[in-house]
């Protein structure tokens, strides 16, 4: 299983990928949101499919009408040999293929199909308004009934959840598409121009049914959020979906009876339902080993986990403690490289979790910027947590089996050990060190250690290529005795790096002792690029990484 931290043009893990809001000051860039929050990740889920449904009668009714009427109808035959009906028709239909060939293909997100439909509400309008205007009308004889138009507003604005403002737009221009199509219709084949009461009489409905779908749309808006806000996990109360991934959702969270934030990571049972019977039981048994072992470590730099359970829709989750901060990534890419002593003083509490998780014979293997987080801890600063423990190997006893899928490797390319990448068996903590040695070189020169075009480029060359030395990729001086460090941990052979994460954390103590990063050090840089807000909250959690196969 591999994210996308590997491509070297876009070497970020991506929103889907990265659960977290990102701290925004004046003159920063916002995190891109993955959808519109008032939208479950199962309700967005849902909508995409039936949005498809939808196209997919659009499609095969627009054939089956062709053909029917072609048979039946001589009067309606001639008109849809005109070219234009023709044309609109096929873009119906091919609009309605691609939204299908998309959803098919699982890999748009349904943020982008269920925008899609809002273009695609546009498109079927604009056809079912040509094919209805295509007759002539009889000035003598009455308006022929409420357009299709307006009937196809209505559904539209009930299955495919948007904002009010959005849905009240789109809406506005499917219904402005009966004048578009009577003006082309009429002037192709120079129909008797209609009087103006009988043309308001014809296009009325389509703009009423507009404004009806403003509504609709803020009713199922405040209907959406309500079901948002009354969903409970536990002693849990769900209040802001903050992620989603592979694995689930992670939502900010508050305990019921202590006021407490938590960030709730949870598996729903649509995502168990929609994998198969071997998938489904990895990822719930995975799911399950990550609160175990996270709630097993004591040590103060790993993730809190406060409590794990099943709600009664069958929604596994547990709940976390919820920091204020900022992930290594997230420093680098906003501050720049680090300074060596500061690098030293984060690697070092990092080496603290692991050397806890290594004692009782764990592994994370996942050890990546995104899953170091740093954050202010009541009176310290510059405190690091290590997140994500979903990919957390034991050494496995006789009778044991491995928890993989079939036909996956485990692990983030751009910082993945040679012995993962080759598919070894025998992974020890010091697999943990190379990801380590790799966050280091990152920390140091805000570059990966290697930049290749794809993820499986990026896992070939921890195999294959030897490092470039930190120093000649830094603009700052990297202390000899750092750079011998970092490299041993990029050693291809296990055996020749550090022996363990308090040897590492030894060794990474006698380099900095010339100049060491200090608590004031850390006050004062946190005071100067992110002051204390009461908003200026980042969810650690990076737990619902999705599900890449090499």
């Amino acid at each position: 299983m591999f994210d996308k931290t590997g491509c070297p043009e876009n070497a970020r893990c991506r929103p889907g990928q990265r659960i977290w809001r990102a701290l925004t000051p004046e003159g920063s860039t916002p995190a891109p949101r993955a959808r519109e929050s008032y939208v479950s990740a199962e309700e967005a889920d849902r909508a995409a499919n039936r949005l498809c449904w939808i196209a997919l009668s659009c499609a095969v009714t627009t054939i089956a009408m062709f053909l029917l009427q072609g048979l039946l109808q001589p009067e309606v035959a001639a008109a849809q040999k005109r070219p234009l009906v023709q044309l609109t028709a096929l873009f119906l239909v091919l609009d309605s293929v691609a939204l299908i060939v998309m959803r098919a293909s699982r890999r748009v997100s349904n943020e982008i199909i269920l925008r899609w439909g809002l273009l695609f509400e546009v498109v079927g309008a604009f056809s079912l308004a040509i094919f209805e205007y295509t007759l002539p009308f009889d000035p003598a004889q009455p308006v022929r009934g409420i357009s299709w138009v307006a009937l196809w507003i209505s559904v539209c604005t009930l299955l495919i959840p948007a904002a009010p403002l959005r849905s009240l737009a789109t809406a506005l221009g499917a219904a402005a598409m009966g004048p578009l199509a009577y003006y082309l219709d009429s002037s192709l084949y120079r129909y008797a121009a209609l009087p103006a009461n009988r043309l308001t009489v014809l296009f009325f409905p389509n703009f009423l049914m507009a404004g009806w779908s403003f509504l609709l749309s803020r009713t199922l808006y405040r209907l959406q959020v309500d079901i948002n806000k009354s969903q409970d996990m536990g002693s849990y109360h769900l209040e802001a979906l903050l992620g989603s991934g592979g694995m689930g959702e992670v939502w900010r969270a508050q305990h019921r009876m202590l006021a407490r934030e938590a960030a709730i990571k949870l598996i729903r049972p649509e995502i168990l339902i929609s994998r198969t019977g071997r998938e489904a039981s990895v990822l719930r048994r995975r799911f399950e080993q990550e609160a175990r072992f996270t709630a097993s470590l004591r040590s103060p730099h790993t993730v809190e986990l406060y409590d794990f359970g099943m709600a009664d829709d069958g929604s596994f989750f547990y709940a976390m403690e919820l920091l204020e901060g900022i992930d290594l990534e997230s420093l680098v890419t906003r501050f720049g490289p680090q300074p060596p002593s500061r690098v030293i003083f984060l690697l070092r509490q990092v080496c603290d979790s692991l050397a806890e998780a290594h004692s009782v014979g764990l592994v994370h293997r996942d050890i990546k910027p995104t899953n170091l987080f740093i954050c202010k801890l009541g009176l310290h600063y510059d405190f690091v947590k290590v997140l994500d423990f979903g990919l957390v190997k034991r050494a496995l006893s006789d009778g044991q089996t491995q928890m993989t899928m079939e036909g996956t490797t485990t692990g983030t390319p751009a910082y993945m050990p040679p012995e993962i990448a080759l598919g070894s068996p025998d992974v020890d903590g010091r697999a943990d060190l190379y990801s380590l040695g790799c966050v280091a070189y990152f920390l140091l020169t805000g570059a990966l250690v290697f930049d290749e075009k794809n993820p499986m480029s990026v896992a070939l060359a921890h195999v294959q290529q030897e490092p470039v030395p930190v120093s000649q990729r830094s603009e700052q001086p990297i202390p000899a005795s750092l750079e011998r460090i970092v490299m041993a941990c990029l050693n291809k052979k296990p055996e020749n790096r550090p022996k363990s994460a308090v040897e590492l954390s030894a060794l990474l103590a006698e380099a900095g002792a010339g100049g060491a990063w200090t608590e004031h050090d850390a006050e004062r840089w946190w005071q100067i690029n992110l002051p204390d807000r009461a908003t200026a909250s980042v969810l650690a959690a990076a737990a619902a990484s999705p599900t890449h196969t090499l």
